[in-house]
């Protein structure tokens, strides 16, 4: 009995691990699929036909660039508002602290197309639309809330006991923070980043609002082509789409491992 049990969990995790990973397989076969119809199982002819189209026809290059810059700059935002926000709420006798936090959250809980529609009007009227900037600044209104929420959770559960010896021996506030506060609080810090990254790198909605032929990004990108009808075009660019996430991923993880972490 319990070894049918664990046949019949290992067979529903392999079950439900494929149906997660095959969206993504497909889109990668289909970027290199020639003459695939119809019920056919595999491709009739493979081809890079696709990725060159993508690069020197839709100026993939470029695109990539524009998504990297925007992420980096909503990345320099989020964490320049975030970590004072957060520590204020965290550490600071705030009075009201539901309601800000409600107001943060605000973002989230309005349905995006409603938001987008208020962010390009006023972004019309300050000129930043088809801006890296302005594209970044709409981002950033999605990527705070979590953050700040991932920081706040993070300076909570800071130790008191360590800063308070820190001072007891004469550290300044600078010293105290870069060599006690800041390794502390660096994975709560790398998890704001990755959720930044992954939230502008790939957001949508408030990206076609306010883009221009200037800063198209990828997932923009990906469904104009789309709307022209290349969809093996649209699935190389979908590839290339996640390679830089995968990448950010794999390096924040290996920064996160226990020992790093002890390490700090």
């Amino acid at each position: 009995m319990r070894y049918t049990k664990k046949i019949l969990i290992i067979t529903f995790l392999l079950c439900f691990a494929i149906f997660i990973i095959s969206p993504f397989l497909i889109i990668v076969v289909t970027s290199f699929a020639k003459g695939w119809f119809g019920k056919q199982w595999l491709p009739q002819e493979w081809t890079f036909d696709w990725y060159h189209w993508a690069f020197q026809v839709a100026n993939v290059g470029a695109i990539l660039k524009n998504s990297l810059i925007i992420a980096a700059l909503a990345i320099g935002m989020s964490l320049f508002i975030g970590l004072s926000t957060a520590w204020a709420i965290a550490r600071r006798p705030i009075p009201g602290k539901e309601i800000l936090y409600s107001i943060i959250l605000l973002p989230r809980m309005i349905p995006p197309i409603t938001y987008a529609l208020g962010i390009s009007n006023i972004f019309y009227r300050l000129n930043l639309i088809d801006t890296h900037l302005g594209v970044a600044l709409a981002h950033v209104t999605l990527c705070l809330p979590f953050g700040i929420l991932i920081l706040s959770s993070t300076f909570e559960g800071l130790d008191q006991r360590l800063i308070e010896a820190a001072e007891v021996c004469g550290a300044s506030r600078w010293r105290t923070f870069f060599h006690v506060i800041l390794p502390l609080v660096m994975p709560g810090i790398l998890a704001a980043i990755i959720f930044t990254f992954t939230t502008s790198y790939n957001e949508f909605t408030l990206t076609i609002m306010t883009y221009g032929p200037h800063t198209v990004t990828l997932p923009v990108k990906t469904y104009l082509v789309i709307g022209d009808g290349y969809w093996e075009v649209a699935s190389a660019i979908s590839s290339i789409l996640l390679i830089p996430s995968l990448i950010v991923l794999i390096v924040i993880l290996r920064s996160l491992k226990p020992e790093k972490i002890v390490g700090g």
